[in-house]
């Protein structure tokens, strides 16, 4: 969502304008219309694309340059007052929406997600959201309870990023051009100049998004490289709208026309997984046919459409609304959790955010934007951005110290968790290490639900383990123990089902002095035939860095476990661990542990560890006995470890065993409770591969 009242009032705009054919009213009824499809298909898309945030992303670069040039070509540019006047037209209301979202995570949200949304208020008040959310790793999906409510933000981001720099592009270039056309007597020079650079950064930054969307779309959606080009093309718009003279007709086809795009871009394209690349030229040509057509005298065109009360009104609180209907869809979806969110839900949500948007329209940002009128001196400019970093900073110096508070409250508690405790016995009271007795009632269990994602071993470190992405296909080999004079090296290799058990495995190191090496990447199992053609290209290497480790042994998983579907031993793994186990390696397959249905940790935070809810029944996630016994092609030197028994009882998987949250998310074990199962581990290899402890 673009908010174009970074400039001055439209009327102010309009009178400072070259005569020409562009309406400003025409380009804000195209504003409210951008507008509708973004929130209709926020409520109803289910994680389609409306093409409305480029739409703004080409107006905001349209207007923003009009007025940056006729300021430069004036040679009355300053920054300044740019930035004071951007400033306070656009974060007024975003903090009072940021303000509302860290208070309203902390006393609706559970725990587990207060520390990832306050980071996320932090990145959205300094305009690097689009960052956060390439760096974490997430993608761009439809709304719901467990969906970021601040991931519209990026789009914001965008725009701060080019208000912060675009002005200082076009100050030098503008006043270079000024100088040198004032000597020359060449009016023209400052447009003219302008226009080479945004043709020149349109093109690059196009060229650069549809290069990233082939490798790696996810990120190409929040870069802001890749988004550039969207604002460069409001940009030469800016330049070369004013001096063009359309016939009538031809401009009343190209209101339509573009109109015609805008509406059908999010109705004919997935925009969520195509843009910003080719395909984002439908709704940005709509948006600039639009405004090439704006202002035709012409009865056929599309004006009385875009100036209709309606569209204006939404037009007037376009970016209040923007900042909070998806804050407001995302805490209904998680507070009140419907079982279907219909029209009346939609409606709710959507009277709620008009609401709001219009409250805080009046209230906020008309008041704090009469603050900073044009013309502002140096003096009144400086102090009017010096008063916007101090009201930013009452908002996120408090958020950015609760982080800090939290971060040392989770950093102590991931601590205590690692240390191993007869209160707390984890899988030992599973596997007859201890009675069921010695799980104290009164104690608390550990790891708490909301440090349970961050209890990972360290094999999930930073340049460690490779995550999802195209970009990422040359495996990594990392050591995580070496012993001056190792006894066996272990190798792990696969996936995150493989790197949970990195924990146990280097407990049994250090005691035995094992070289332990990891070759990790997120969602992939060694194997050339199933899984994804990432997943495929990373095995192949994968596969030649793990026979250059020369493992003594190697440790995968084995199965593929999927609630309510049968557990199957995937083919395409067999050959890679029969290679393995033809260049003398020992393969140890591990049974995969329980997928459930739903997060046991949000269940358990949210009913209580003894809910009867949160377990899930063994029988719908495993067969009576491993698909592995007896599986054509499985090396006959291959150890298999069933760990079922040490995760879940008879009957039904529980979250929370022996005082021990067993679960980071709803697949994954964690550090804590893989620690308490080196017991059940160590005793299996003893009696499969007693080699390995022998000095």
């Amino acid at each position: 969502m673009i908010d174009t009242r970074t400039l001055p009032p439209p009327e102010q705009v309009k009178a400072a304008a070259p005569a020409g054919p562009v309406h400003l009213s025409e380009i804000h009824g195209l504003r409210g219309m951008a507008l509708v499809l973004v929130v209709l298909f926020h409520l109803f898309g289910n994680g389609r694309v409306s093409g409305g945030v480029d739409v703004f992303l080409v107006v905001s670069g349209f207007l923003v340059t009009g007025s940056l040039v006729r300021r430069a070509e004036r040679g009355k540019l300053r920054l300044g007052a740019q930035y004071a006047r951007s400033a306070w037209r656009i974060m007024p209301s975003a903090l009072v929406v940021l303000a509302t979202v860290a208070v309203a995570t902390w006393y609706l949200l559970p725990k587990s997600r207060w520390l990832d949304i306050w980071e996320q208020v932090l990145a959205s008040g300094l305009y690097v959201e689009n960052w956060n959310l390439i760096t974490n790793q997430l993608a761009y999906g439809a709304a719901g309870p467990a969906a970021s409510p601040l991931q519209h933000f990026w789009s914001l981001s965008v725009q701060g990023q080019f208000l912060l720099a675009w002005p200082i592009v076009v100050l030098l270039l503008g006043g270079l051009a000024y100088l040198v056309g004032r000597a020359t007597r060449t009016p023209s020079l400052v447009r003219i100049t302008i226009l080479v650079v945004a043709l020149a950064m349109t093109g690059a930054s196009f060229a650069y998004a549809v290069h990233l969307v082939a490798i790696d779309q996810q990120v190409a959606y929040f870069h802001s490289l890749s988004r550039v080009w969207e604002l460069g093309v409001g940009a030469v718009l800016a330049l070369v709208a004013p001096v063009l003279r359309l016939p009538r007709v031809v401009q009343a086809l190209a209101g339509w026309g573009g109109l015609a795009l805008v509406v059908s871009s999010g109705f004919l394209f997935d925009g969520a997984t195509l843009y910003p690349g080719v395909w984002t030229w439908w709704p940005v040509a709509g948006a600039a046919l639009v405004i090439l057509g704006a202002g035709t005298t012409s009865a056929l065109g599309p004006r009385r459409t875009l100036e209709w009360g309606p569209l204006r009104f939404l037009a007037d609180i376009s970016y209040e609304l923007y900042l909070w209907h998806w804050p407001i869809l995302i805490f209904f979806l998680a507070v009140w959790e419907p079982v279907a969110f219909g029209v009346r839900e939609a409606a709710m949500v959507l009277a709620a955010s008009l609401l709001l948007a219009w409250v805080t329209r009046m209230i906020v940002a008309r008041p704090t934007a009469r603050l900073v009128p044009s013309g502002l001196s140096r003096w009144r400019a400086f102090g009017a951005i010096v008063t916007a970093v101090a009201v930013t900073a009452a908002v996120l110096v408090p958020t950015s110290r609760a982080i800090d508070s939290m971060e040392r409250e989770q950093a102590e508690q991931l601590r205590a968790s690692s240390e191993l405790s007869p209160e707390h016995p984890g899988a030992a009271v599973l596997t007859g290490g201890s009675r069921a007795g010695d799980a104290v009632p009164d104690v608390p269990f550990r790891p708490t639900t909301d440090v349970a994602a961050l209890d990972r071993g360290k094999g999930f470190d930073d340049g460690c383990f490779q995550e999802i992405g195209p970009l990422d296909l040359d495996a990594i080999t990392c050591t995580i123990h070496e012993p001056a004079d190792p006894t066996q090296t272990v190798l792990i290799v696969g996936g995150s089902h493989e790197v949970q058990w990195e924990p146990a495995l280097k407990v049994m190191a250090e005691v035995y002095d094992w070289k332990l090496v990891q070759i990790g990447k997120a969602a992939c199992r060694l194997t050339l035939e199933d899984g994804s053609a990432e997943c495929q290209a990373w095995s192949r290497d994968a596969l030649d860095a793990a026979l250059a480790v020369q493992a003594d042994m190697a440790l995968v998983v084995t199965t593929d476990v999927r609630f309510g579907k049968p557990e199957r031993v995937l083919p395409g793994q067999v050959d890679m661990w029969q290679r393995l186990s033809d260049a003398g390696t020992t393969v140890v397959g591990v049974r995969d542990n329980p997928r459930f249905p739903h997060d046991p940790v949000t269940c358990v935070e949210e009913e209580g560890p003894d809910s009867a809810s949160c377990p899930a029944p063994r029988a719908e996630m495993y067969n009576p006995a491993s698909p592995v016994q007896g599986y054509p092609g499985i090396p006959s030197s291959m150890v298999q470890l069933d760990l079922t028994d040490a995760i879940c009882g008879p009957v039904v998987c529980e979250p929370v065993v022996g005082n021990v949250l067993v679960y980071m998310d709803d697949d994954h074990v964690n550090a804590s409770y893989v620690r308490t199962m080196v017991p059940v581990i160590e005793k299996m290899l003893r009696a499969q591969a007693a080699w390995l402890f022998r000095g």
